[in-house]
């Protein structure tokens, strides 16, 4: 990374000196200093997996139909998949579709939310489908 005593004009010319390109016309000596440090990088350990770029090209279409677009912290499960769990010796079946789940022909958001109504109380939905260690026993 590029010295803390460098100026914005002194990391422009090392971008254009290492990368042979104009550099990107940011304000900030700080932004100018990660970008020159993340392509050093991206140089010695190569880049982004094909897969993470498409998946960051959706996020970005998604947040420019959409700004309040909260994208789940929780890995893609494939549409079709389904869960089962036994609880108190009844057997729950749990389809995941493209936009949440279902369960018994209702529709959720979560699987927390269906942990909620198999069991009446707060779960950790992958916790409660074995998706994740549980929080508690």
């Amino acid at each position: 990374m590029a010295e803390d005593t460098v100026t914005l004009e002194g990391l422009r010319a090392e971008w254009r000196d290492k990368f042979m390109t104009a550099p990107p016309k940011l304000r900030s000596r700080d932004l100018m200093a990660r970008e020159i440090a993340y392509r050093e990088q991206v140089a010695r350990e190569g880049g982004l997996s094909r897969t993470m770029e498409q998946r960051l090209a959706r996020l970005a279409e998604r947040f420019a139909e959409d700004e309040a677009y909260q994208p789940s912290q929780a890995p893609r499960i494939k549409p079709g998949s389904c869960f089962v769990k036994d609880w108190r010796g009844e057997r729950h079946e749990v389809w995941v579709k493209e936009e949440g789940f279902n369960y018994r022909g209702r529709d959720f958001a979560s699987l927390s939310q269906v942990a909620f109504a198999i069991t009446g109380t707060k779960w950790n939905g992958p916790a409660f489908f074995g998706q994740r260690k549980a929080g508690r026993p």
